[in-house]
């Protein structure tokens, strides 16, 4: 696999190791200069060497070896919704929609582009979820499309709704989440964000949909922002973590340790947490009709469902 960038201003006569390893840090310096030495590296199409400088508009490409697929990764999506400008994909927990360091081929945006029969070459993603949610993410299939797309979701024209099974039983049984979210101080490898008085305004309407005795309930949820984690922030926020949720549930060190081990997180009956984008509305930018973009609730949740009606009180 190659891959390649464009040296910004910041970089100017840089040497080669180094700004391979400032710029793409999910490989340590010690990793870029043997793949330098080994002749993989080239600026403006010349091989470098561990002396070689580089400075600001040059390209530079390396050719990298081939990684392994993260231990859980599901490709079973399902494209929902079509036309001549949009498709709607069912994601699935466990997959990431995009990702242009390691794990270049192991996301949504590239297995559309390339592996997909047909494959959709010109996908862009309009919308994002985090690689352990599950449900509708939306793809323009040209330029202006993506822009009009993403102007509605600017401008707060775009109504999403989400499930979550959550702990506890929220009283008020509906209301508005009105607290602000910013990044939170935390060990390096953690980036975790929560509520905070310096944070950007977030809003989350809820519902309760049903209770499992006093333990668990199933929420419906409206962010009417796009922070970064809202919803998974929002609930710790009051006291609802979602099931499955182990980076707001764990300690930084707890969490660290957990992640390093790579295993599933102990005494929980689903392996991601129990978060699904279950459908999106908005005006379609071009027919300017309503349009409504549904996802079928996963089988882990499904089945986490089952589980918790039979831990009641």
């Amino acid at each position: 696999m190659i891959v390649s960038s464009k040296v910004t201003a910041e970089y100017k006569q840089t040497p080669v190791v180094h700004y391979l390893a400032r710029r793409f840090t999910y490989r340590p310096q010690t990793e870029w200069l043997m793949l330098v030495q080994d002749g993989r590296v080239l600026c403006n199409g010349r091989v470098c060497t561990p002396d070689s400088l580089v400075t600001q508009g040059d390209v530079v490409a390396c050719e990298l070896p081939d990684e392994p697929l993260p231990d859980r990764f599901d490709f079973n999506y399902q494209i929902v919704y079509e036309d001549t400008w949009l498709l709607g994909i069912n994601k699935p927990g466990h997959l990431l929609v995009h990702d242009k360091r390691r794990f270049a081929q192991a996301n949504l945006i590239y297995h559309l582009r390339v592996r997909h029969e047909p494959p959709y070459p010109e996908a862009a993603l309009v919308n994002r979820l985090d690689k352990d949610t599950s449900g509708v993410v939306i793809a323009a299939r040209d330029s202006q499309t993506l822009r009009l797309m993403q102007q509605l979701f600017a401008e707060q024209q775009v109504t999403k709704e989400y499930l979550a099974v959550v702990r506890g039983v929220p009283s008020p049984s509906s209301g508005i989440i009105d607290q602000p979210i910013g990044p939170l101080p935390s060990l390096p490898g953690v980036y975790r964000f929560g509520v905070t008085t310096e944070g950007k305004t977030a809003v989350t309407h809820y519902e309760t949909l049903q209770t499992f005795g006093s333990r668990f309930a199933l929420l419906r949820l409206f962010p009417k922002t796009g922070r970064t984690h809202q919803l998974r922030v929002h609930l710790q926020a009051m006291g609802h973590t979602i099931v499955g949720d182990v980076l707001y549930t764990l300690p930084d060190d707890a969490y660290l340790a957990w992640f390093e081990q790579k295993q599933p997180f102990p005494h929980e009956p689903i392996t991601r947490q129990a978060l699904h984008c279950t459908r999106v509305q908005f005006e379609h930018p071009h027919t300017t009709r309503p349009c409504t973009i549904e996802a079928s609730l996963p089988a882990d949740m499904t089945s986490l469902l089952k589980v918790v009606a039979k831990a009641r009180d």
